[in-house]
């Protein structure tokens, strides 16, 4: 009896094993996938924001109001645009910081491994020549 149960406990090990990894693999996957999608999703908000921008010259409510923009659409995608890294320029192109934490099942509970799903984009836009 005793080795069956120091064998249904090696059973137990190798399945747990086997689960992290796989756990793991599907990590890197939703990871990698937000790396890809974030720079589109940035730019889409960084187009708004410069749609803004051309309309007005460079002054602070035309870019509070760009950013406000650019949070806007961002926030549909589960992006977070932070104003230390927005600027805009007079041609009405914008430059703007959009983070995004990849949706995970075990690298958000293990510390060394949290750190990797966040993903942050910078991006200077031009507005499109059309509206």
């Amino acid at each position: 009896m005793r080795g069956f149960l120091q064998h249904l406990s090696f059973r137990g090990l190798i399945i747990l094993a086997v689960a992290a990894v796989a756990c793991l693999a599907i990590d890197t996957g939703s990871v990698i996938m937000t790396k890809v999608s974030t720079p589109d999703d940035i730019r889409d908000a960084g187009y708004k924001a410069a749609a803004v921008a051309k309309t007005g010259p460079t002054v602070r409510q035309v870019a509070i109001n760009a950013l406000t923009a650019a949070q806007q659409d961002a926030l549909a995608h589960g992006i977070t645009v932070v104003s230390k890294g927005f600027t805009i320029y007079p041609d009405g192109s914008v430059t703007l910081t959009g983070t995004k934490t990849a949706p995970t099942l075990l690298m958000q509970h293990v510390a060394l491994l949290s750190r990797l799903t966040h993903v942050s984009t910078t991006l200077t836009v031009e507005p499109l020549p059309y509206d």
